[in-house]
């Protein structure tokens, strides 16, 4: 069994940065594309004329703060970014980018080292399922917002069946090859999460979003269930992003289908 602390999640994105994993994934795959658009609406969000200063929790090496300056160009001016991370070699190549508008500073995943009220936003890009004091975290986010700060969160759905038997097969297929399992993963169920979220006096802004349907099995961008070359695996993404993200979906039914849980939060 995988024994996750917070040693095992800062060695694992030391690694991850040392071997160079690429700043954004390609949005023309189906493995890229929900990740991408979790980047794309964090960025508008920094952009909207309200937001002054932000704050990047997990921001790795930086993808955030790179496609922001890429999609808003003009906003670099007035915007203040801090990024911060447990991973030393990830905020080493952060701090590289040279970006004067931001600060990049790792952390010990515990204690936000910023005072009260410092931040218009938060943003946590699949960050929480690697955090292991969930309501620690949620409850500092809580006290550098400033009041009516926003946090945009987004983390994998446990419940979703693609991400259940995905992570199994590739189990099972790291078993086969005598790999260890990264020791990085404590996923929360949304019950949980909206819970914890409350618990840090964090409301969501409007209902509950589940976010980037899933409704097949994959394996290294090939369809299993369909299976489908990764081209037509791509098209019958896009033809399910459209047909599930319209109102009127089951609660029940996102629960299973969407890959993430997403929110956008305010503090109260």
């Amino acid at each position: 069994m995988v024994v996750v602390t917070s040693e095992t999640v800062q060695a694992h994105f030391d690694q991850e940065a040392l071997r160079g994993r690429r700043l954004f994934p390609d949005r023309n795959t189906v493995s890229g594309l929900g990740t991408w658009r979790k980047y794309e609406r964090a960025t508008d969000l920094m952009a909207e004329p309200s937001v002054r200063d932000v704050i990047d929790i997990g921001c790795n090496r930086g993808s955030v703060e790179v496609l922001f300056s890429q999609r808003h160009p003009v906003r670099i001016k007035d915007v203040r970014v801090a990024g911060v991370d447990v991973s030393i070699e990830a905020i080493a190549q952060a701090r590289a980018l040279g970006f004067d508008w931001c600060s990049f500073d790792a952390y010990d995943g515990k204690v936000l080292p910023f005072p009260d009220a410092s931040f218009d936003l938060a943003i946590l890009v699949e960050v929480i399922e690697h955090v292991i004091d969930k309501e620690s975290l949620l409850h500092e986010i809580h006290r550098v917002l400033r009041p009516s700060g926003r946090v945009y969160l987004t983390t994998p759905n446990p419940e979703c069946l693609a991400l259940r038997i995905e992570s199994v097969m590739w189990r099972v297929l790291r078993w086969v090859a005598r790999r260890p399992n990264p020791a990085k993963d404590r996923f929360i169920a949304s019950r949980d999460l909206t819970a914890a979220l409350e618990r840090a006096g964090l409301e969501r802004v409007g209902a509950q979003a589940f976010g980037w349907p899933h409704a097949f099995i994959k394996i290294w961008n090939w369809g299993i269930m369909p299976p489908l070359p990764p081209s037509l695996l791509y098209r019958y993404q896009q033809f399910c992003l459209k047909r599930f993200e319209r109102p009127g979906i089951p609660e029940w039914l996102s629960r299973r289908l969407h890959w993430s849980l997403v929110t956008l939060l305010r503090r109260r």
